[in-house]
């Protein structure tokens, strides 16, 4: 592994972990008042267009990330979606 994967999987990490606190706080609350149905689908089209370009140029840190990023947006907008009226 060399230094600059380390540092991809480094952003990983920390990419990926961005959202969870919303995710974790909008399941626990049932709530997602505060939370942009814009902010979300941004982030939906910054994962899925960034795994696309990882997949073309075969970077392995940047399509995990950005996979594991576009399972957390897809979450985040069934929540959006689910928890609307409340």
């Amino acid at each position: 592994m060399t230094s600059a994967d380390m540092v991809g999987y480094a952003a990983t990490v920390v990419g990926t972990s961005m959202m969870m606190p919303q995710l974790i706080k909008s399941w626990r609350t049932k709530h997602m008042r505060d939370v942009a149905f814009g902010t979300i689908l941004l982030f939906f089209f910054n994962c899925a267009l960034w795994a696309a370009y990882g997949i073309m140029i075969a970077a392995e840190p940047m399509i995990v990330a950005n996979v594991i990023g576009f399972v957390i947006s897809i979450a985040l907008l069934s929540l959006k979606l689910r928890y609307r009226q409340n």
